[in-house]
């Protein structure tokens, strides 16, 4: 009697030939339109871009003021996406820095070995 039998066995499903929404059409949607979400609030229009929210061009009914509030909300998004901008490069610079002491580092311990067999 072997010590390692399978005791349990299960069957192999048999492979699928048909498809299950065979009478359904592909869909034929433009993924394009789902990249950027609007969510529309009663006086605000947020757009979720580039994984942020952002203040969208909501124009209020009476025409009251809105040149300005489009302005201060285009300057309020391009300040955002700046600083995003610049959080990612000052993020990609330290590395930078990081990686020049290291490479700074070797050097001179290669410069030390080689003054070292010279004087041998």
């Amino acid at each position: 009697m072997p010590i390692f039998q399978k005791k349990f066995a299960p069957k192999v499903a048999p492979p699928r030939t048909q498809r299950l929404n065979i009478g359904c059409p592909p869909p034929a949607e433009d993924l394009d339109d789902f990249r950027t979400i609007t969510l529309n609030l009663v006086d605000k229009q947020l757009c979720f871009i580039d994984g942020v929210w952002l203040n969208g061009l909501r124009t209020v009914p009476g025409g009251s003021g809105t040149a300005a509030g489009t302005a201060g909300v285009n300057m309020t998004d391009d300040l955002l996406r700046m600083k995003r901008r610049m959080k990612t490069l000052e993020q990609e610079n330290n590395m930078l820095q990081v990686k020049l002491d290291v490479l700074v580092d070797l050097l001179t311990e290669n410069v030390i070995e080689l003054n070292e067999i010279k004087n041998q």
